[in-house]
């Protein structure tokens, strides 16, 4: 049975006039929400506009303007300047090591990531059930971050050049090998909600044609920009959403316009009641896809698929696949092997390593069951979403979208290819004192992409030894405790035969040594900042958030005629706003609780404190809350905020109503 705990959260009404500040109380407002739901693009807008405005805020608006920006698309940026706020900021902030351990992620820095995670599950402060369930999660998904990074899997990744990736999302991408096209979506040009498709031609030594869009092809939105091509006969599907999703294909025309119209491919179609996250096998006759399946309780997206009866011509109802393939996460995007034994989709769950990881399942014929789903390992997967995995025919090598780091915008579009390792092994010795190097690490990292690494202890012998890609050129870092001792330049060329074993010794000369680098420390004014008018609509918004700031908010805004349990007109603002909030979040169960001061007798005062919680509940009931996701409790003066012996910030903030949360 789960534990339910009481989150008391009391609302009090201050009437606030209008100031010179109004205005960029309300963007400070829009810039709150919008980083507590995780939309940081508005909120570094936003943050930006008040750090311009010159009014004092405090360091919390530069720190989270610093934090919004690493957590969009300036996450190459160095984290000097978000770090400068720390000291401040533990205090100020108590989701500031949440918000630290999502920024090490977004870095690679694991261990680091891990820290900041359990300092958070550590702090005395209130947190809801949501956020520190989501911390752990954000913890395990380091941890497997870290397990796949130091163990590299057989691939090597490519980021396509500028001339095909650009500050906006490039997705879906379709690789034509005859031709040595690729097909992709995109928003540069456009309004950034408006995505067409453009064409592109390899014109050797990784250099592409400007890319041109494909006129005539309609536009996409997010939501359903997903282009699929079949190779047997080269027809380009897309999904539309009209009459209930139905899917459109256009066939190459050899000439200038490139692409006929669309037209439909089967009106039976939109009986399987088909997502735009979709993928069409080579005979047509089978379409995997992705969809919540109109499942409230759990609304995470699932894989279906439907076949093409060969006799009747009608599609079957979608099936989902089975639980081993489907979790309680999302599995989206799709990609079938020619062979139709071989999937590969894009999952959040099944020990992702961060948001959306590939993961690989294989038939098998006899048992008629699909294997358990197994990661596709860095540097495929990264901390952040890698979505529309396509391979070539040879299924040696392929494409895919990610938003990790050092991307040039948004979601950018990478080749891979399988790679052969070969062994290397020696030794790491100290010329100073001709004595091996012990207690250390050695990294390759491919000058390629220098985020991938391959690496090895060092053992009492000063030996490593590890497997490295064949014919690459290498950066080799070795450190003791995250310190660098020694870089150097390194290539090495493929053996003859799987059994040779490269033997390579490192030295580290007199003089090399060097230190770790330091982040800089800036003055931080420690001074308490101007906290800026604070609404009851804020306070209350709150509530329906995993980041709810308090397990106490004082608020006044509810009066009722003297004496009697009448709700004024002046209380309808209050009201409104805790309708608002039980709409927005309809998994809400409140306590409504009357207080009041101590005026009069306490069996009087105990009365209308439950008489006037009851009016609240039926305000609320008449305007169509349920009154199932509520209880009336009255309190009487037995639960004061402030000392009874004077009416001025102390007996007017007893009177209260308050909302208590139970999660």
């Amino acid at each position: 049975m789960r534990i339910k705990s009481i989150v008391l959260i009391s609302i009090s009404i201050l009437l606030v006039s209008k100031s010179p500040a109004q205005d960029y109380d309300e963007i400070f407002k829009t810039a709150e929400e919008a980083l507590y739901t995780e939309d940081f693009e508005t909120a570094l807008v936003n943050y930006q506009m008040l750090v311009e405005s010159g009014l004092n805020y405090g360091n919390r608006v530069f720190y989270k303007a610093e934090l919004c920006s690493l957590l969009t698309r300036y996450q190459n940026k160095p984290i000097n300047n978000f770090l400068q706020y720390e000291d401040e900021m533990i205090e100020e902030d108590k989701f500031y090591y949440y918000w630290k351990g999502r920024v090490m992620m977004r870095k690679y820095r694991m261990d680091d990531a891990n820290i900041a995670f359990q300092n958070f599950l550590n702090t005395r402060a209130y947190l809801s059930n949501e956020i520190k369930e989501e911390a752990r999660r954000w913890m395990n998904w380091a941890n497997n971050a870290k397990s796949f990074m130091d163990m590299p899997d057989s691939y090597e990744i490519h980021l396509l050049e500028p001339e095909v990736n650009s500050e906006f999302a490039e997705l879906s991408p379709v690789f034509f090998v005859e031709n040595e096209e690729l097909l992709f979506l995109s928003n540069r040009d456009l309004n950034p909600e408006e995505y067409q498709i453009y064409h592109t031609v390899h014109e050797g030594d990784r250099k592409w044609s400007k890319p041109s869009p494909v006129y005539g092809q309609g536009l996409f939105e997010r939501e359903n920009a997903n282009i699929e091509v079949v190779d047997e006969d080269g027809r380009l599907f897309q999904f539309r959403p009209e009459k209930g999703g139905d899917l459109y294909f256009s066939e190459p025309t050899g000439d200038l316009k490139g692409w006929s119209a669309p037209r439909e491919f089967d009106s039976r179609i939109t009986s399987t009641h088909l997502s735009s996250h979709f993928f069409i096998n080579e005979h047509e006759d089978r379409i995997i896809f992705a969809s919540d399946v109109g499942n409230r309780k759990n609304p995470n997206l699932d894989l279906l698929q439907s076949y093409r009866d060969p006799q009747s011509g009608n599609w079957s109802r979608p099936a989902p696949f089975t639980s081993s393939i489907n979790s309680d996460f999302n599995e989206d995007s799709p990609y079938l092997s020619p062979d139709e034994n071989t999937m590969y989709f894009s999952s959040d769950g099944h020990g992702s390593m961060g948001g959306y990881d590939i993961f690989k399942t294989e038939f098998n014929e006899t048992t008629q069951t699909w294997s358990e789903p197994v990661n596709m390992g860095f540097p495929l997967n990264s901390p952040e979403d890698e979505m529309h995995f396509k391979m070539n025919h040879s299924q040696k090598s392929g494409y895919f979208t990610s938003n990790r780091l050092n991307t040039l915008g948004d979601y950018d579009i990478f080749f891979f290819w399988e790679i052969s390792k070969i062994k290397i092994e020696g030794r790491v010795v100290d010329t100073d004192t001709g004595q091996p190097l012990q207690d250390a690490e050695i990294f390759f990292r491919p000058y390629e992409y220098l985020d991938m690494y391959f690496f090895s202890d060092l053992n009492g012998q000063g030996k490593y030894r590890t497997e490295i890609p064949a014919n690459d050129r290498f950066k080799v870092e070795i450190k003791r405790n995250g310190e660098i001792l020694h870089e150097e330049e390194f290539e090495v060329h493929a053996a003859e035969g799987d059994l040779t074993t490269h033997i390579k010794d490192f030295y580290l000369g007199e003089g090399e040594a060097t230190t770790s680098h330091k982040v800089a420390q800036h003055a931080i004014n420690t001074s308490e900042p101007d906290r800026g008018i604070v609404t009851e609509e804020m306070l209350l918004d709150e509530l329906g958030t995993k980041f709810r700031v308090s397990n106490k908010v004082a608020v006044h805004h509810i009066y009722f005629d003297f004496g009697t349990s009448h709700l004024k007109d002046e209380s309808l603002p209050s009201l409104s706003t805790i309708r608002n909030l039980m709409e927005t979040n309809p998994n809400l169960q409140i306590e409504i609780a009357g207080h009041t001061d101590n005026i009069g007798e306490e069996s009087a005062n105990q009365i209308i404190s439950e008489q006037r919680a009851e009016s609240v509940v039926k305000w609320l009931t008449k305007s169509g809350i349920s009154r199932a996701r509520m209880i009336a409790k009255g309190y009487g003066s037995t639960r004061p905020l402030a000392s009874n012996d004077d009416e001025i910030d102390g007996r007017e903030l007893n009177r209260r109503i308050e909302i208590v949360v139970v999660e």
